[in-house]
């Protein structure tokens, strides 16, 4: 069976009595036109921003200067690196069910771009289900022009969706070099112990300043498509554009002010959990001067507002740099207030080979050994070997004394 065939085929089998209301005019209420190509028909929605429109905190433009590398390192993907903005869509789906799988399809597709001074949001809305390989195919011929992808959540959730339709209605699978940064992870990993979850919508709310107002609920989405598609009636589709529309935009701003952050010198910033949140990220990199200046901002922060950080981790990047004036009273206060275990061995270990203070060291380690019968027996064997060890070196420090003697 040839194309021609295939599309003869496809039209006879779509309901003749939804076509009439299919065809009627959405422009006065969505503002867009009809698209016609070779797969039958879509409905494109174009809205073009200038670069200085505000979205919440920041404009759009912003994103054009974001700092590649340092997007990079919070989104753990050093290919990032490469990414241009230039060449970048920022995009996000309105679907038919948010479990995924074969009967889940992308109704509406909106993707942003960068064009000169503009940026474009182009949105892809098939009006019944017959329409989507119709606008399946022009967005497959658009994503070819770009290299990289912007999403929140798109990894796991949005981009195999498309992928799997794409396969479905028999075009070339999509370009597998795509770079994409999948602002989900970020935002997670720089504000989960700040935020009561790290949905867009709360990243909005409280970190980039977006107040969207009477907005339809994702879980919403869904039925207010099908409703559409029963009674064809062009208002339902309204919010849906626009809080689609919003999600991208918001995309934009969350893309630049991760960017502006991983900027910002430790004592620039005034939140104690977004200073351990990037210092975390410098420990995995062992860029170990950086991580210990975003903890001792975050330790003035902490004192100030009573906030709790991780002192061992401090201590363990003072004791990397061998700043044992530093790492030793976190050990101290660590041992004597938290009974920490951890804390007695770092002591012990310390006064055994960097001060050579054997007798101080074991009896820092037999503090240990006790803590670790009572609360951790897992630890009890290190301490009983260091002890054992400390003993023999007493012991030969002794024999050395009395021939000097």
């Amino acid at each position: 069976m040839d194309l021609k065939d295939k599309l003869r085929r496809f039209a006879a089998e779509q309901p003749k009595q939804n076509r009439p209301s299919l065809a009627s005019n959405l422009d006065a209420i969505l503002h867009g036109r009809e698209i016609t190509n070779a797969f039958g028909s879509y409905y494109l929605v174009e809205r073009v921003f200038p670069a200085d429109y505000f979205h919440g905190c920041l404009t759009l433009g912003h994103a054009l200067t974001a700092d590649i590398h340092g997007l990079a390192l919070i989104a753990n993907d050093s290919a990032l690196t490469n990414i241009n903005f230039e060449r970048t869509l920022f995009f996000d789906t309105e679907t038919t069910g948010l479990a995924g799988g074969a009967g889940t399809c992308a109704f509406l597709i909106g993707v942003g771009f960068f064009q000169g001074e503009q940026f474009i949001v182009r949105q892809y809305l098939m009006r019944d289900y017959h329409e989507e390989q119709a606008m399946l195919y022009d967005l497959h011929k658009f994503l070819s022009q770009y290299d990289a992808v912007v999403s929140f959540n798109g990894k796991c959730f949005d981009w195999p969706l498309l992928r799997d339709r794409f396969v479905l209605a028999r075009f070339t699978p999509l370009n597998r070099t795509f770079l994409h940064l999948d602002l989900l992870y970020p935002a997670r990993r720089l504000w989960r112990s700040e935020l009561p979850d790290c949905s867009l919508h709360s990243i909005e709310t409280h970190i980039l300043q977006v107040s969207r107002g009477a907005d339809l609920p994702g879980n919403e989405v869904p039925q207010r498509y099908f409703d559409f598609v029963r009674t064809k009636q062009g208002d339902l589709l309204v919010v849906i554009l626009d809080h689609n529309r919003n999600d991208i935009l918001s995309l934009v701003i969350l893309t630049s002010v991760i960017g502006l952050l991983m900027q910002q010198p430790a004592r620039n910033l005034n939140s104690a959990s977004t200073c351990c949140a990037l210092a975390k990220v410098y420990v995995q990199y062992k860029t170990w001067e950086k991580a210990i200046s975003y903890y001792q901002r975050a330790a003035e922060l902490a004192e100030h507002d009573g906030e709790t950080i991780d002192l061992s981790q401090m201590a363990r990047i003072y004791r990397r740099l061998a700043q044992w004036e530093n790492a030793v009273p976190i050990w101290q206060y660590l041992a004597e207030n938290c009974a920490d275990i951890q804390a007695y061995e770092e002591l012990a270990k310390y006064y055994e080979h960097i001060c050579k203070d054997y007798q101080l060291a074991k009896q820092t380690a037999q503090r240990g050994l006790a803590l670790a019968l009572t609360k951790d027996r897992t630890r009890v064997s290190a301490f009983e070997y260091r002890l054992e060890r400390l003993e023999r070196k007493l012991t030969k420090a002794k024999q050395l004394e009395l021939l000097t003697s």
